[in-house]
């Protein structure tokens, strides 16, 4: 007969610092997820970890809290920046950086943003308030970091979000280019949904120094509550047709189509708003301005 899986424990289990906990309290987060319980620990005694886990399992958590609690345990009032996180879109990076800030809430620590499509000279000047954390975009910190704005020798973690999709987009060398500016004794994390994807173990191997492989929650895991379904279309109009029939007629709260290109994206947009829905188009062409209030659009329903 298997035994039952154990109890997830609940953060105060966890060796947090106390202002860590009381933001949890704020936020109403009692229960680690899985990653959480699994990589904190083993996060806290300064292990490199490469971690395989799944959108939507909590990993953000996983890397931020064992993160502050050692900024918040170790002083260092006259260091640059302390912690990088890089991931590979704004979208991504805008979200860590509001968890961070949530976190952040009931303790002195400072966070800064760094991404494409905002002033140059504004997040220059933001790096001059010295925050302990930055959570940033490749492209665009290491813009930064050549124009020699940025100082990344004091570095004690830094955190690789979704390394998986960085590979996707192309952004492996600038992601090495920035790990090899920072500081060679620091602690370093790496979150991918896959580990088999090519190139993964190379550039773990290359920033990575010894580390403990932990594999949760990843994407080939069954997920219950998903059903997939393939519907054939005879030509593009059909699978118009077929699309605007589908939202018409299935029950969801929120719905997410991808297209192959950004104006196949406009073209649906602009044929869905026809058809009296309420629809928001997101892609690599637009402003940063643009871009957030279709964000802010979606997480309002």
């Amino acid at each position: 007969m298997s035994q039952p899986p154990p109890a997830l424990p609940h953060f105060d289990q966890l060796s947090l610092d106390p202002q860590l906990l009381k933001a949890l309290e704020r936020l109403q987060l009692k229960t680690a997820t899985e990653v959480q319980a699994q990589t904190v620990p083993e996060a806290q005694a300064g292990t490199d970890l490469l971690v395989s886990a799944a959108t939507g399992s909590g990993k953000t958590l996983a890397f931020l809290l064992p993160l502050l609690n050692r900024l918040l345990q170790h002083k260092a009032p006259n260091t640059a920046t302390r912690a990088l996180i890089l991931a590979p879109t704004r979208e991504l990076a805008r979200q860590v950086f509001k968890n961070t800030k949530d976190l952040c809430s009931c303790c002195p620590l400072q966070a800064g943003l760094i991404t494409g499509g905002d002033a140059l000279k504004y997040q220059k000047a933001m790096i001059r308030k010295n925050p302990e954390i930055l959570v940033a975009t490749p492209g665009r910190l290491l813009e930064i970091l050549e124009h020699k704005a940025v100082e990344l020798g004091d570095l004690e973690v830094l955190v690789l979000d979704e390394a998986d999709r960085m590979l996707d987009m192309g952004l492996s060398d600038d992601v090495l280019k920035l790990a090899r500016a920072c500081n060679p004794e620091r602690q370093t994390m790496m979150f991918s949904a896959t580990l088999k994807q090519k190139g993964i173990e190379r550039i773990a191997g290359d920033i990575l120094n010894t580390p403990k492989t932990l594999r949760l929650n990843t994407v080939r895991d069954k997920h219950e509550l998903i059903t997939q379904q393939i519907i054939l279309a005879d030509d593009p109009k059909h699978k118009q047709r077929l699309v605007t029939w589908l939202l018409a007629n299935e029950t969801f709260a929120k719905a997410m189509i991808f297209c192959n290109t950004k104006a196949s994206a406009d073209q649906l947009g602009g044929l869905l708003r026809y058809h009296k829905m309420s629809v928001g188009v997101l892609h690599g062409d637009m402003s940063q301005d643009d871009r957030n209030q279709i964000m802010h659009r979606l997480r309002q329903g």
